[in-house]
């Protein structure tokens, strides 16, 4: 099915007790966020649009966006796949290791495809809306959008005068370019975040440059440098912990660690990854420049590992 042009953006908030006025401050939050995720869209289609707001309608209550400085074909697609992203209720908790692992599942090569077709499209002058559905699937899981999405149904939620939300594009005439969809107010904690925490990133031969260490027990932060930067860290290696307490493992200038470092991160408020500390797993290796020795915990690391893909190799070959 080809894709009728638009170059506006409604949001159209329904009201309870056929209202035409909400809370202005939570009214101008929720378009600061729709505004996020079209920037977010048009980024993800490496294009540019100017966003202008006309003059606000009455009917419950209705927003709209034009968006202009592109082809007009591109701002249909931005405009669609807004109202897609918007208005698609989630099978499932938006949880960001689910979110992480949708991501990981469209390569780089699948990706490029996707974007490759739509430029055809656009260029032929026949946009269809499964190509669309399928630039949808590529931001739906970036975390600025979803967080974004996340922020205005989390806004629409704490204003209880509005009982739905209907999202639609409408033509340069004003008139209807795609059918409004509707997300009722008992879907609108579907679509938020209940953590923004991810999943720790590990690094599993991170070498870190030591600092300072802790030469006392208790839960005391270690210092040193990783890739060029200063870090704190936590060493939850308990034996190599002890084997530096007990001084037989002791520290000079360039004494460094190979490690298995986890890196913990969360979704600040905007969906930037911010880092939120780092610990140590598992000392690999202890020494310092070019000479390092294996210590027994990572010897016994290694050697699970290797058994654990000698396992995986014999399942694939089954």
């Amino acid at each position: 099915m080809q894709l009728t042009h638009s170059t506006k953006l409604q949001l159209h908030y329904y009201l309870e007790n056929s209202s035409h006025s909400m809370d202005a401050l939570a009214r101008n939050q929720c378009e600061s966020e729709i505004i996020a995720i079209v920037q977010e869209v048009a980024k993800a289609l490496n294009t540019h649009i100017v966003i202008e707001a006309e003059a606000r309608k009455e009917g419950g209550l209705r927003d709209v966006l034009t968006f202009v400085n592109a082809n007009v074909a591109v701002i249909s697609v931005v405009v669609s796949v807004v109202g897609i992203v918007i208005s698609r209720i989630p099978t499932t908790d938006p949880e960001l290791e689910h979110l992480q692992k949708e991501d990981l599942k469209l390569s780089i090569l699948e990706r490029k495809a996707r974007l490759a077709n739509l430029e055809k499209e656009i260029e032929e002058d026949n946009l269809s809306q499964d190509t669309v559905e399928k630039v949808a699937e590529l931001v739906d899981s970036n975390y600025k959008v979803v967080t974004r999405k996340s922020n205005f149904y989390k806004q629409l939620n704490s204003t209880p005068k509005v009982t739905k939300v209907g999202i639609n594009g409408l033509d340069s005439d004003g008139e209807e370019a795609f059918k409004e969809a509707m997300v009722e107010r008992t879907d609108f904690k579907r679509f938020i975040l209940h953590s923004n925490v991810l999943p720790v990133h590990v690094e599993e031969n991170a070498i870190v440059e030591i600092i300072s260490p802790v030469l006392r027990s208790g839960r005391h932060k270690w210092k040193g440098l990783y890739e060029g930067e200063s870090i704190s860290f936590s060493m939850n290696d308990k034996d190599f912990k002890q084997d530096v307490l007990s001084e037989q493992i002791s520290f000079t200038h360039g004494a460094a660690i190979k490690c298995v470092l986890h890196i913990h991160r969360k979704i600040d408020e905007v969906g930037d990854i911010v880092i939120t500390g780092y610990s140590v797993d598992t000392v690999i290796e202890n020494g310092q420049d070019e000479s390092f020795n294996e210590t027994l915990q990572g010897k016994k690391y290694r050697h699970q590992k290797a058994l654990k893909s000698a396992q995986q190799d014999l399942f694939a070959s089954n």
